[in-house]
């Protein structure tokens, strides 16, 4: 595999840390701009519904960009944005920052995805995607508590410094490493009419409904695992690591699943994997046994975690895949439908929380993950089983609908 593919995941690593370390940092920000925790925590809503509603056309805007010329930017309006939140006198600025952070975040993250498409042969396009998207694995895992530790030593500001420091040698790397990558030649009509195919509809629910499943539970972790296992803020860190640690080895080991088995095999599996995990977890938080639980949470975490991840590398290779003319734009949607299950999850996980309890939350995730299952379907347009093609063969399940 082309190893240059390697500086479009410094790239991710560095949006997934700035998305990540906010969470860290969130009672500084509260105290220090004279608000609540609940409030500045909306910064990941404004966040999400940002890059949501605003990445597909941002990306169709910029389609005649050459690519490499577009990550430089979108890296350097990174910065920008982490500098202005690092200097913000209070939260209407810090929230303007946020919404200039998506927008570049948008316009690295698909453009991203779709040149490591680009840069390596058709059989490779799984594990050059899961690369990819491994810089956000370790984000979690590393950049995130690295940036925390920054903010508790030097201040939240430090946090989102360190950050815009991140962003700016990604700009580098990418300015004096990366080859140039050709230019999509869809029209802007054809990148419209993305949303009119059926298979790629079919593809976006199944990420919306992955990720709504997933951040139901996961932004209220914190919560859940207290009721269920008794930890305080350091086991309950200790947990996102494990569970960062889980997305970072299936990142490394799900490319190499997606070559010898079918895709929406693969989806269907993740999906009912998420559904059992949380059954579990739901149990250790009605069944009061906090020492069994303990010992459960970690290896259930890591799971999780590892689940999630290969669920959401394999929707990129699937829409990839479905758009191979148009990846930028088929991959733009992938990441708005993400961040709306982003958005989502955490309004129906708060509404789960207040109205029945922390035992709820697992519940509502894992129903809605079950319920994901219908949606993987026509995951290779217009192929009967004995027509998919050779190069495809990783795209197919059953490959045209369940």
């Amino acid at each position: 595999m082309n190893p240059r593919i390697y500086l479009l995941a410094l790239g991710t690593f560095t949006v997934g840390t700035e998305g990540y370390v906010i969470a860290g940092v969130l009672p500084d920000v509260a105290h220090d701009l004279h608000s609540t925790v609940s409030v500045c925590g909306q910064m990941v809503t404004v966040f999400a519904l940002v890059y949501a509603l605003a990445g597909p056309p941002l990306i169709g805007l910029f389609q005649n960009v050459r690519p490499k010329r577009l990550l430089i930017w979108a890296a350097l309006g990174f910065a920008a944005a982490n500098l202005v939140a690092a200097a913000s006198p209070n939260v209407a600025a810090l929230a303007g920052a946020r919404v200039l952070a998506a927008l570049g975040a948008a316009l690295f993250a698909a453009p991203a995805a779709a040149a490591a498409a680009a840069l390596c042969p058709p059989e490779d396009l799984p594990r050059a995607i899961a690369v990819t998207a491994g810089g956000n694995a370790i984000a979690l895992t590393l950049g995130a508590p690295i940036g925390t530790i920054v903010g508790a030593a030097f201040g939240w500001r430090a946090a989102f410094g360190f950050v815009t420091v991140l962003a700016l040698v990604t700009a580098g790397a990418v300015w004096a490493w990366l080859p140039e990558v050709p230019t999509s030649t869809a029209s802007t009509a054809g990148r419209l009419n993305l949303l009119r195919q059926t298979p790629i509809r079919w593809g976006l629910l199944t990420t919306l409904g992955l990720f709504l499943a997933a951040y139901t539970v996961y932004t209220y972790l914190s919560p859940v695992v207290h009721e269920a296992t008794g930890l305080g803020s350091d086991g309950v860190a200790a947990l996102m690591i494990v569970f960062g640690a889980g997305g970072f080895l299936a990142g490394r080991l799900i490319g190499r699943v997606l070559a010898k088995h079918p895709i929406a095999t693969v989806l269907r599996t993740v999906l009912l994997l998420i559904t059992l995990l949380l059954a579990v977890l739901t149990l250790t938080t009605y069944v009061h046994v906090p020492a069994a639980s303990k010992v459960i949470a970690f290896p259930l975490l890591f799971a999780f975690g590892a689940a999630w991840w290969s669920g959401g590398i394999s929707q990129q290779t699937r829409l990839a895949g479905l758009a191979p003319q148009q990846r930028s734009q088929a991959l733009g949607l992938h990441f708005s439908a993400q961040f709306l299950g982003v958005a989502i999850g955490g309004a129906v996980g708060g509404l789960a929380l207040s109205a029945a309890g922390a035992g709820a939350v697992p519940v509502v995730g894992g129903v809605i993950a079950l319920a994901t299952i219908l949606s993987v379907r026509q995951v290779v347009p217009g192929a009967r089983k004995d027509e998919t093609p050779a190069g495809a063969r990783t795209l197919s399940g059953d490959s045209t609908s369940v």
